[in-house]
């Protein structure tokens, strides 16, 4: 499931916004949507920030993943030869 919440606010408003959420998701109390964050302490975590600026608009993203179900390989199948007459 995918939840998402967004704001508009000036720059302090964000950089407060944004202390209050890290400070929440060490807490164990970050909710999205009403929905409890879990970040899992038992998978690797890919965590990245990315930034952008240009004369049209800029970005500020950070992201944390991590893997809930190992994804199987699956098996090539087997090449079946035909036999000449």
């Amino acid at each position: 499931m995918k939840y998402k919440e967004g704001y508009v606010g000036t720059r302090k408003e964000c950089i407060g916004f944004m202390g209050e959420l890290f400070t929440k998701l060490f807490k164990g109390q970050l909710t999205v949507e009403d929905v409890q964050v879990e970040i899992p302490e038992d998978k690797e975590l890919d965590y990245k920030v990315k930034y952008e600026n240009d004369e049209m608009e800029g970005q500020l993203a950070v992201k944390i993943s991590w893997m809930n179900a190992e994804i199987e390989e699956e098996e090539e199948p087997e090449e079946q030869e035909e036999e000449e007459d």
